[in-house]
């Protein structure tokens, strides 16, 4: 009986197995939509795996499971544009570029891979083209400060100064406290020849970000280009006090600073500190010359001289402060030898040409004082003591002192 029944039910069995027509055409969309799912879920776990091992340099590991979750799940622009930048940190760039137009053709609109094309295309020094794909990342998304300060200095670096300020100000009522803007306009304005206009804005530069010293050092450094000696100086010191090392270039600029306030006695006992820590810079002892000259210190006037002419041979300024240092002790014959040495070497500097020229008056030589004189206006035009000394000569006045430069 048991074996009966089991054979009836058997023979059902293999009787319904054999009448199915199989899953319906919902029932397999169904199913590929459940396996979708699944891919996905799967697919979302590599790549915040590939994620995180990117945000900590593993940049193979980060791929391999990058492309696990790509072949998972091909649709997702975020997984394409990470592999792009992953190419780019390890300095793939055409690969890069490949997987961020990939993330475009599945999200023509996806801001961020517009703006790494952009980055790829200023490592290939594609200036234009760059400029063209931060300013497409900003306009998709006209509220990110970072895509405008792109595409502002993309314009600067194909020398638009004017186009780049202007798509700034444009937009700075937005971004009216976003320091690194008002920092990128500054740096145009001292581009553009306007100091004094940048020290300005990086005032106002500061006035958001106090705490950023390389803002300082901009702000400093145009202060002293617009004149404006007494406020680069404190700019100077802020910088000292919060730098954790010696920085010679502060001290140098300080002592820049003082001298052109007048403040020369501390000047020089600064760069007398700076010539002993570098006693191969030329510009310092040369600087320390000059200050010498003008205090009258004619024994660091032939020091430094003598250091000048040791280490930088083919320059004027070594011979000009020994014939300086000569004359002032009365030895006037070889004073004109040293600032005729001087004057060989000055193309376009009136300086040498003016002391020679008046030497070889004090030494009778007028003829050779006149040519002197005219060398120096030659050499520079637009100098008005080489012009004064020439209307002078040619009122038939003698010619006393050069006026110091």
């Amino acid at each position: 009986m048991r074996s009966f029944i089991l054979g009836v039910v058997a023979a059902g069995g293999i009787m319904m197995v054999g009448g199915c027509n199989g899953p319906t055409k919902a029932g397999k969309e169904a199913r590929t939509q459940a396996n979708d799912r699944m891919n996905l879920v799967s697919a979302q776990v590599s790549y915040d795996q590939a994620r995180q091992l990117y945000e900590t340099g593993q940049f193979e590991r980060a791929e391999r499971e990058l492309t696990v979750a790509i072949n998972r799940f091909a649709k997702a622009p975020e997984y394409h544009l990470l592999h792009g930048r992953i190419k780019l940190e390890t300095h793939n760039l055409e690969a890069a570029l490949a997987c961020f137009h990939t993330a475009l053709e599945i999200k023509p609109d996806y801001a961020q891979a517009h703006y790494f094309i952009g980055i790829v295309n200023q490592r290939w020094s594609d200036d234009d083209a760059s400029y063209q794909a931060y300013h497409r990342a900003f306009e998709i998304e006209p509220t990110n400060g970072q895509y405008l300060l792109a595409a502002a200095e993309s314009l600067i670096a194909l020398n638009q100064l004017d186009e780049a300020q202007n798509l700034i100000e444009s937009k700075l009522g937005y971004f009216e406290h976003n320091g690194a803007l008002r920092q990128l306009q500054g740096q145009i304005a001292m581009l553009q020849g306007d100091p004094r206009k940048a020290a300005d804005i990086y005032g106002q530069a500061r006035l958001l970000n106090p705490d950023d010293d390389m803002l300082l050092e901009e702000l400093m450094w145009s202060q002293y280009a617009a004149g404006l000696y007494g406020q680069a100086h404190e700019s100077v010191q802020r910088l000292e006090l919060r730098s954790k090392t010696e920085r010679t270039d502060l001290t140098h600029l300080k002592a820049r600073c003082l001298t052109m306030m007048n403040r020369t006695t501390e000047a020089r006992e600064l760069y007398l500190s700076l010539t002993r820590l570098s006693p191969s810079d030329v510009e310092l002892w040369c600087e320390l010359a000059a200050i010498a000259w003008e205090l009258g210190d004619y024994r660091r006037v032939a020091q430094a001289s003598v250091e000048v002419i040791a280490l930088a041979p083919d320059r004027f300024e070594g011979y000009m402060f020994r014939g300086i240092n000569e004359r002032q002790k009365g030895n006037l014959t070889a004073a004109v030898g040293f600032f005729r040495q001087a004057a060989e070497r000055s193309q376009t500097n009136a300086m040498p040409h003016l002391l020679l020229g008046q030497a070889c008056e004090e030494a009778g030589e007028r003829e050779a004082a006149l040519l002197a004189y005219n060398d120096g206006l030659a050499a520079e035009p637009q100098s008005t003591e080489a012009a004064e000394l020439l209307r002078r000569w040619n009122e038939g006045q003698r010619i006393t002192s050069v006026p110091n430069e």
